[in-house]
């Protein structure tokens, strides 16, 4: 209680430049206290609105017309006016005092799938609510700028979230920014915005490809949209090793969690199946962006039909060192050096891996956007 009534008595000090600080100075000398006025240190503007402007003229008129005729009431309609229109600046620095915000956007992304970023808003004080709150938001996938409204108030001492979706349209990395808080409360009569631009990045998977595969080691054919999500095609045990998400809960190895103090499953290999060894090279041939764009979204739905079906062994992008995968980790790592694969990618040394020849996959352009899916030198596929 004596908390709030302290809060309350500091409202009154509004014109203090400093009024959006934590610990405000207590600045005494006129001509830095003049500058910090016009020049304050966190970025604010303030502006009128249309609605602003059509009260600053009628006031105009009205007072011109109070002074002609001496009209009391025309007087007090006049002061209506112009206290309306201080109460809504002071109104405005009270509604933004105290309110904190951050950006968070997802760590991955993939083309053509809905992404969600959230604005986390915090409101600090311990008295007064904020309300009628806009964000101005903008991307690499959008021309414009884009404003998220809050559609309610911030009680104080509450934290909200505001959600902004998106859909990506390249691989790659994004970068997502936030331009500032802007209101128009209490009437309308003025907008201000106040804060500095946060910007965040997020890489942006390939998307997944149409493609046929039917190596020559087993006749077994993958389709593109096919997954099975199985990790457990086989009744060899192969490995044991921590649990990931999405695997299945009767592979956990119970013995094993106990004496580990984690979870830990099996991981079993499939009858009478051999992994492969998927190779993406930009190097080995001569691939235009169409092709380029092909190859990497080949490469993730290829790689992720093979993981779910227990049958990738290693992955390889460009120049990096091999990936023995051996869960989601080491496939999202993949994923990643996917979504950042670009033509001037070389591979490095002679081009030999130091992974064993046997079922190695490997890409080679075909047309004017496709391409050729070959396994230990034989094709068996396409896309």
């Amino acid at each position: 209680m004596a908390g709030s009534q302290t809060e309350v008595r500091r409202w009154h000090d509004w014109t203090d430049p400093d009024f959006f600080m934590q610990d405000r100075q207590s600045e005494q000398r006129l001509i830095p206290l003049f500058l910090r006025q016009i020049l304050p240190k966190q970025l604010q503007k303030t502006r009128l609105t249309v609605v602003g402007w059509m009260l600053i003229i009628v006031a105009m008129g009205i007072g011109s017309a109070a002074y002609n005729t001496a009209s009391n009431i025309l007087f007090m309609t006049l002061s209506l006016i112009l206290s309306s229109l201080i109460l809504s600046g002071i109104l405005s620095l009270i509604n933004f005092r105290r309110l904190h915000w951050s950006l968070k956007v997802p760590e991955h992304l993939q083309v053509g799938e809905l992404g969600m970023a959230a604005i986390h808003l915090e409101n600090a004080k311990r008295t007064f609510p904020s309300m009628g709150l806009s964000f101005r938001v903008g991307s690499e996938l959008e021309s414009g700028i884009k404003r998220l409204y809050l559609g309610h108030a911030i009680p104080a001492g509450q934290r909200v979230p505001l959600d902004w979706s998106f859909v990506p349209k390249k691989r790659g990395r994004l970068t997502v920014e936030l331009f500032g808080v802007e209101s128009k409360f209490p009437f309308g009569f003025i907008s201000k915005s106040i804060g500095d631009t946060i910007t965040e990045t997020s890489l942006v998977w390939p998307a997944r490809a149409e493609y046929s595969f039917e190596p020559s080691v087993d006749g077994q054919r993958f389709q593109s949209g096919r997954s099975s999500r199985r990790s457990d095609g086989g009744s060899d045990l192969r490995n044991i090793r921590s649990y990931e998400r999405g695997d299945p809960p009767r592979l956990i190895h119970w013995k094993a969690t106990a004496r580990m103090n984690q979870l830990m499953v099996r991981q079993l290999a499939q009858d009478s199946q051999d992994g492969f060894h998927l190779e993406v090279d930009p190097a080995s041939g001569h691939w235009n962006p169409a092709q380029l764009e092909t190859l990497c979204s080949v490469a993730c739905a290829l790689s992720e039909d093979l993981f779910q079906a227990g049958r990738l062994e290693t992955v390889r992008a460009g120049r990096a060192e091999p990936i023995f995968v051996r869960g989601l980790r080491e496939l999202h790592d993949f994923f990643d050096q996917l979504a950042l694969l670009d033509l001037r990618e070389r591979s490095g040394g002679d081009g030999q891996s130091s992974v064993q020849e046997r079922n190695r996959i490997r890409f080679k352009p075909q047309g004017a956007s496709g391409l050729s899916i070959y396994v230990n030198g034989a094709q068996a596929g396409q896309a």
